[in-house]
């Protein structure tokens, strides 16, 4: 490559993240739920909600959450806590819950029927109970704000939505967790472009298992959870398919509002990825591919360059890795983890292509995923997801 090229590659990389990086936090800064309801008036007449909560072996966290829902300020809601075949006292937590307080109801499902992943069925179970105008799903490991439902229900009706995502903040943990999860962070928004669902575009659709809060109507509509049966994201795919129906979708961001306590730990970070990494790149090596070329091209090639180059040259490399590492940061700080894991980016960039190779070799080796105790094979998951 000449040294005219190597110089505009240098200044094109800083471009890109200084377009790329800065701009969509700019835009998605503005969807905090704090400003977005700010001045939106109190409904007449608030909505019944049905809270969908499914978990399995979450003896750790189940408490905290069930307590969490129960404790909102909304004025007219249920809560379903689904037990999906737990083996660590979930059920009994559940149960206990259920018995002292009146708007949480135990449902225990001790069998997998066959063509079904067991979240998508605990889900789709729990859904049948419930008898809200709207419904919000969520996992087990949530812990919510007492306000936090009652603020999306307002913005939610203002807009006259049919979906409304809440992005979470992620508990503190250490420092090189809190970076990884930053990092996991930065790039689902980025990939889902989740600044623009708001959009008509059917190609720009967002989904969360934190928080996924959905008009009856519309999840019927589209056949509910027996429509995603046997798939991974299902969270994803429901939005999806919402908005690919033409219904109206958005997303804010809660950090303080919506907490997620999730894979403790680098190694469980890595571990809990295993099932699902390879599933958000449909199963496809090409993606796999690509994704590792973006990475090292984007991540790795200011790095290379700064260090490769003692002339004119460099300077564009370095104001790329001065970008990068500038937008991480504030990207970052939007999730709560702070500027203070910036330093980390490559690092936590290298992990994470790790990760994504691992779950890769793992389910194309073993033929399948295994998830919560139990194997689906990769034909059937090809052939039954909605892909």
């Amino acid at each position: 490559m000449s040294g005219w090229a190597l110089l505009a590659a240098g200044w094109i990389l800083a471009a890109c993240w200084a377009i790329g990086g800065f701009v969509p936090v700019f835009l998605y800064r503005r969807k905090m739920i704090e400003g977005c309801t700010r001045g939106l008036s109190d409904l007449e007449q608030w909505p019944m909600v049905s809270v969908v909560v499914a978990a399995r072996d979450e003896s750790r966290q189940i408490e905290k959450s069930l307590r969490s829902l129960a404790g909102m300020d909304y004025p007219s809601f249920e809560v379903i806590a689904v037990d999906d075949r737990s083996e660590d006292g979930t059920g009994e937590i559940m149960d206990r819950l259920a018995a002292n307080e009146p708007r949480i109801h135990a449902l225990h499902i001790s069998e997998l029927p066959s063509g079904w992943l067991g979240k998508c069925h605990a889900l789709h179970q729990g859904s049948k109970q419930t008898a809200g105008e709207i419904l919000l799903f969520t996992d087990g490991d949530i812990t919510f704000a007492p306000e936090a439902l009652r603020l999306a229900v307002r913005y939610f009706e203002t807009h006259k939505l049919d979906h409304l995502v809440l992005f979470p903040s992620f508990s503190r943990r250490g420092y090189w967790e809190d970076a990884l999860k930053a990092y996991f962070a930065v790039s689902f928004s980025v990939w889902t472009r989740a600044w623009a669902v708001s959009s008509p575009s059917k190609n720009v659709y967002v989904g969360i298992g934190a928080f996924n809060l959905v008009r009856r109507s519309a999840y019927k509509a589209i056949g509910g959870h027996e429509a995603l049966r046997m798939e991974i994201l299902d969270d994803i795919t429901l939005g999806k398919y919402l908005k690919q129906r033409g219904y109206r979708q958005d997303a804010l961001l809660a950090p303080r509002h919506v907490e997620l306590t999730w894979l403790e730990g680098v190694r469980g970070f890595i571990k809990g990825l295993e099932k699902n990494a390879f599933a958000g790149l449909k199963f496809s090596i090409f993606n796999l591919l690509l994704v590792t070329s973006l990475i090292l091209i984007f991540i790795g090639g200011p790095y290379l360059g700064a260090l490769a180059f003692r002339d004119a040259k460099i300077w564009g490399y370095l104001a790329a890795v001065i970008a990068m590492h500038a937008a991480f940061g504030l990207q970052a700080s939007g999730h709560r983890s702070g500027w203070r894991v910036a330093p980390a980016l490559p690092v936590v960039a290298c992990i994470f292509l790790w990760t994504l190779w691992q779950s890769a070799l793992v389910t194309l080796r073993q033929g399948g995923i295994r998830w919560r105790e139990t194997f689906y094979a990769l034909d059937d998951l090809r052939r039954n997801g909605p892909g």
